[in-house]
């Protein structure tokens, strides 16, 4: 696990989770070009895990993958992940003073960061998504509130724009639902630097 821009009391917690295959590494260049000093981030490692879609390789994953269209829910690799995080989270809430807490992630890790943010016993207030989906879930009345940013890419080949977008309809009626879209990939693009930034900033 890293940890950026470590204070006793940090405008901001936020918990950033990485992609399918990756880890805590991948997002350090990008959460640094936020130039969000005043905000602590915390970068957890993945568990390593046979994932189905890959034939069974061992990987860094939040949750099994079966495939790509996400018809079949790995929801005990989900609330396993969920509870790890939740149990980070803790231990950094009593060390540090804040009492804002914002998640985030790419790829798989903004689907669990979706996961947690709205399903977690824990009070959030943002949640971003880069090139994600929403999983399965319930989503309660208490969550309504939660303010939550989505940026996909029309040409991403990993998780379908249309897919992604499909699973975002419960979100629709939300005002504080942003979905975002750019000519891109499955990637991160420089324009999403401002756009994550801007949004941790809002009030």
């Amino acid at each position: 696990m890293l940890t950026i821009n470590s204070q006793p009391s940090p405008k901001a917690i936020v918990i950033w989770l990485h992609g399918l295959g990756a880890d805590q590494n991948d997002f350090v260049d990008f959460i640094n070009q936020l130039n969000l000093k005043e905000f602590m981030f915390i970068l957890p490692n993945a568990p390593y895990r046979k994932i189905t879609m890959n034939q069974g390789i061992e990987m860094r994953g939040w949750y099994d993958i079966e495939s790509l269209n996400f018809e079949m829910q790995d929801e005990t690799g989900l609330q396993t992940s969920m509870r790890y995080i939740e149990s980070i989270i803790e231990t950094q809430l009593e060390t540090y003073n804040t009492k804002k807490l914002f998640i985030g992630g790419f790829s798989q890790g903004a689907a669990l960061a979706q996961y947690i943010g709205f399903t977690s016993k824990l009070n959030f207030t943002k949640v971003i998504s880069l090139s994600g989906y929403c999983p399965k879930m319930e989503i309660s009345d208490a969550k309504s509130n939660l303010k939550f940013q989505a940026i996909h890419g029309f040409n991403d080949n990993v998780i379908n724009i249309n897919l992604a977008k499909t699973s975002y309809q419960k979100f629709k009626i939300n005002k504080n639902f942003i979905l975002k879209e750019y000519k891109m990939g499955h990637e991160v693009i420089d324009e999403e630097i401002f756009d994550v930034r801007e949004f941790l900033l809002r009030d």
